[in-house]
């Protein structure tokens, strides 16, 4: 054909002819032809000079665009149009005929380029439907243009891709997005319901086309649609600057080079220059193999993600695609300096890399040459930049709100000095001078230094300042008898402990006093701290949790800046000679014997700086072996006064452990294990129970929910040889708490162990350790630390509100210390996980168990135990009982809809129920993230800024009981 000329009202498709050649009198030719307009046509016909051959349009076309619902098919005969002119007109119900198809037939072989192209587009429209539904208006100058649409394959294969050409430039989009409204019109086409796409394109200075194209079933980019678009506007409307809602744009300037869908959640900005890069988002294969590990790379820097985190919204949306589930990546990079390229990729199972995400990002030109504190220190001084150096506005909140304190009490500053370095003791000195809070007073007792510049150093100091009083002492009684002199000196209402060559912070008595006038019943007040090297830099932050008397016995985590009522610390003895190194732990383990846990309060603001010195424990804990021998001895002492039958003795590093001594008589412990089949799984659980356990005072009741399989029911018989253990059938659907209440409600014991079916004992005296801790008073759960089969850890306890509901504190570690060794030591938390957790039976029928009707699955353990501490109870986390946990190896993911949708209504009822708490767990501090990363600065803190704080009211002092 040559010449070929189409009409723009109409779409047309000629099938191939059997033959176009001078042998063949006749050609039987075959096609569609539907009007763009939508209007029905009746016939069509073929013109060769002025005979007409017509046909009616009355055959079913699937092919065709599915425009309207009439027959747009045509067959008919005409003689062979060799050398001939050979037109194609249509009419509709008037009669009237219009031009739709025109060639000269010469060689019907050989078809030109243009013609390649148009017949090319017929066969794609035929194929392919698709529709815009942003813009609105395609001529309407904008900065950036934001489209978003569907587009879809009419038999069923699925689309590998979607992006835009201007030019030579290419936007991605992020296709495969939720059309449920599609999959009702399609129901017939698999693909229909993740038919969506979306893209933001930056416009041009000039006017332009945008093509559209496809990724089709052969892996070829195809155009579907081009637009002609005028030039970006040079000013931007409020509007303009913000995708629409309700839309997940892809970020502007992404490449569409894979076969993977993706959205990036951060960072939200990537022209600002930055440092430290944090990336997180998804990624799911929509064809081939899922998606097994995500990378980075940044010049010839390679960067792991950490990938598989839990998307249940994400698994929704693309209909359980495999991968879809555990699609969530993140990963933190250092960007070097000038601009570089972010290459983000991804790749299957053995399969090679795949780029799905590049960007050009900016690092800082000018910056400091490599020292290793300050790569050390990090974003700490950032943070500190950003969030805690005070500015005229809350220098000037702190000066009114001091006038307005209604309390305003004397704070005595104790500063026990022998043989200073007068450098630092300068530092300290001028410290307290510097406090934002004017009502203080600074004791200082000489212990008989023998450096000749001591005292004259500290008259110096005291005749310049009246609220200084310094006291020599005639001869050397170490640190205890020096700060207890101090003490007698103090005539503050409160006492506060400082070291000779540490510093305050300018607002420490500021938010002492503070919180003293917020609740004056409180006596005993700690704060956050951080460590200052030799040149006066800071680091090493320890944000720490509330009161958590569990942690104080294993490590003295209050440290600095502890604050007391002076008359309690007179009344608790002062400091004990014999304890130095551990006399401030001895002390606080002394005064917390005659409060109560409301009295106690933690500030969470570093308002003590450490000096790191060659000697001093800031530096490492080896310095002052007598310290932790005494510290020992404190806390033993503490317990035996108490009347704790219980022992400490080492622990982890340098650190402490306390064991709870248990009863002659050892209580019966209920260990439930629910399940449903996989009996391979149950049988390796009760194995390690029975043959790792020392404990023996115990029975198994297994809860079985409708297992089918003939090995699970026989494995049930070979069970009832061993008098300790019971299967009781429950029927129904899976109701993990309705499973654990009834085997509660069936138990024989006055403690019950809920443990998952996937668990396997490591240590023997897991349960013992477990039983000693439960049968406290105080107790009301205690939870074990759990490990995965590769050896990392993957339950160190519950911070509540990580995630946004809940995660487990430091998992993923292998041999690190975790945060301040956290991950090694006994303390209390809000929530442990049911997966291994221990509670009286009578404490957890008297709550009502987990909750059946709202939390039938997920987060019932934590919302228990968050009722539990709500009764008074304590929630502790042991390392020390140490087991295997295959996490869901027995009921699988949330790997359906209906799975996914009633883990999403779970979420939605524990914030509604424990929104508050979830803002503010007492045993994680503030300062610190709540993302993915945790223990890692949190940026912003979820703290006021002084000036941001409201004006001091009067307080109210509770009428005594």
């Amino acid at each position: 054909m040559r010449k070929a000329k189409f009409s723009k009202k109409f779409y047309f498709a000629l099938d191939p002819a059997p033959a176009w050649n001078r042998r063949t009198k006749t050609v039987r030719l075959s096609g569609w032809c539907i009007a763009r307009s939508g209007s029905p046509l009746h016939k069509i016909r073929a013109r060769l000079r002025e005979q007409s051959f017509e046909a009616p349009l009355d055959r079913e076309r699937p092919d065709a665009p599915p425009l309207f619902d009439a027959p747009c098919g045509f067959e008919l005969e005409i003689p062979s149009p060799k050398g001939k002119l050979l037109a194609f007109q249509a009419a509709a119900a008037d009669g009237e005929w219009q031009e739709v198809f025109s060639t000269e037939v010469r060689d019907a072989d050989i078809l030109s380029g243009p013609e390649r192209q148009h017949w090319d587009e017929i066969n794609l429209r035929a194929r392919y439907v698709f529709w815009f539904e942003q813009p609105a208006d395609w001529e309407q100058p904008v900065r950036t243009l934001y489209v978003s649409g569907w587009c879809l394959d009419r038999t069923g294969q699925p689309i590998g891709g979607i992006r835009a050409r201007l030019g030579s430039r290419i936007i991605a989009a992020n296709f495969g997005l939720a059309r449920a409204d599609l999959a009702e019109r399609f129901p017939d086409n698999p693909s229909a319901s993740q038919s969506g796409f979306a893209l933001a394109c930056p416009l041009p200075k000039r006017a332009a086309t945008i093509r559209f194209q496809l990724l089709d079933y052969e892996k070829q980019w195809r155009t579907f649609s081009s637009r002609p678009l005028p030039g970006a506007a040079r000013t931007a409307t409020p509007d303009q600057l913000f995708a629409p809602p309700g839309v997940e744009y892809l970020p502007a300037d992404s490449a569409a080079r894979s076969r993977f869908n993706f959205w990036l959640d951060r960072p939200g900005d990537w022209s600002k220059k930055i440092r430290h890069l944090r990336v997180s988002g998804w990624c799911v294969a929509i064809a081939g193999g899922p998606v097994a590990e995500i990378r980075a790379r940044i010049r010839g820097q390679i960067l792991p993600a950490r990938f598989g985190s839990v998307r249940p919204d994400v698994a929704i949306a693309f209909g359980q695609r495999a991968g879809a589930l555990r699609s969530g990546f993140s990963l933190d990079a250092v960007v070097p300096r000038g601009s570089a390229n972010v290459i983000l990729e991804a790749r299957s199972a053995d399969g090679p890399w795949e780029i799905f995400f590049e960007q050009t990002v900016r690092g800082p030109i000018f910056r400091e040459e490599h020292d290793p504190l300050r790569e050390e220190v990090g974003d700490y001084d950032t943070w500190i930049k950003k969030y805690e150096r005070l500015n005229a506005q809350d220098r000037a909140a702190i000066r009114r709100h001091v006038l307005q304190f209604e309390r305003q009490p004397l704070i005595s500053v104790l500063l026990p000095v022998y043989n200073s370095n007068r450098k630092f003791l300068r530092a300290a000195i001028a410290s307290v001078r510097r406090q934002l809070y004017p009502h203080w007073q600074l004791c200082i007792v000489d212990d008989a230094s023998t450096d000749p510049g001591i005292w004259p150093l500290l008259e110096k100091e005291a005749r310049r300042e009246s609220r200084i009083k310094i006291l020599r002492r005639p001869k050397n009684g170490h640190i205890s008898a020096a700060s207890n002199d101090a003490l007698r000196l103090a005539t503050g209402e409160y006492v506060a402990l400082l070291d000779h060559d540490d510093e305050l912070a300018p607002t420490a008595l500021y938010f002492v006093a503070r919180e003293l006038n917020r609740d004056p019943r409180l006596q005993f007040l700690y704060s956050d701290e951080d460590k200052l090297d030799k040149q006066g830099r800071r680091s090493d932050p320890y944000f720490k949790t509330d009161w958590n008397p569990d942690l104080f016995l294993c490590q003295n985590y209050i440290s600095h800046l502890t604050v007391y009522a002076a008359e309690l610390a007179r009344q608790a003895g002062g400091f004990r000679e014999g304890f130095e190194g551990s006399q401030d732990h001895d002390l606080a383990l002394r005064v917390v014997e005659h409060i109560d846990a409301a009295q106690i309060h933690h500030i969470p603001r570093v308002l003590y700086h450490w000096r790191i010195d060659d000697l001093s424990t800031a530096s490492f804990a080896e310095a002052k072996p007598y310290a932790q021998i005494s510290g020992r001895r404190a806390v033993q002492e503490h317990l035996d006064r108490r009347g704790i039958g219980a022992t400490v003795g080492p622990g982890y590093a340098n650190y402490l452990r306390v064991h709870y001594t248990l009863p002659a008589d050892p209580p019966l412990v209920s260990i439930i294990i629910p399940i449903r089949d996989r009996v391979a799984l149950l049988a390796k659980c009760i194995d390690s129970v029975r043959a790792k356990t020392s404990y023996q005072n115990y029975e198994i009741l297994v809860i079985d929910n409708e297992s089918e399989e003939a090995a699970t029911h026989d494995y049930f018989a070979s069970l009832q040889s061993d008098e300790r253990i019971r299967v009781h059938s429950i029927a129904g659907d899976f109701n993990y708490s309705r499973l654990n209440n009834q085997g509660v409600e069936n138990a024989r014991g006055s403690l019950v162990l809920l443990l998952n079916n996937d668990i396997e004992i490591i240590n023997p005296d897991w349960l013992g350790e477990m039983v000693g801790q439960s049968l406290r008073a105080e107790v009301g759960a205690v939870g074990a630390r759990l490990w995965y089969p590769d050896g990392t850890m993957q339950h160190g306890g519950v911070i509540v509100g990580a995630g946004g509901i809940a995660s487990h504190a430091h998992a993923r570690i292998r041999f690190e210390h975790g945060y301040f060794a956290r991950a090694h030591l006994t303390q209390d938390f809000s929530a442990v996980t049911a997966a291994c957790i221990l509670i009286k039976k009578d404490l957890y029928l008297s709550l009502g168990g987990f909750d059946e009707t709202n939390l039938p699955v997920a987060f019932n353990d934590v919302d228990f135990c968050l009722r539990l501490r709500q009764a008074g109870s304590f929630i502790i986390w042991t390392p020390h009982a140490e087991l295997y946990h295959h996490e869901s190896a027995s009921r699988g993911l949330e790997d359906t809809e209906v799975k996914q949708l009633r883990f999403l209504a779970e979420q939605e009822y524990m914030r509604a129920k424990w929104g508050d708490v979830l803002a503010a767990d007492p045993f994680y501090n503030p300062n610190l993230s709540l993302g993915e990363n945790l223990f890692t600065l949190a940026f912003p803190p979820r703290l006021a800024r002084p000036s941001q704080l409201p004006d001091p009211v009067p307080f109210f002092v509770p009428p005594s009981a």
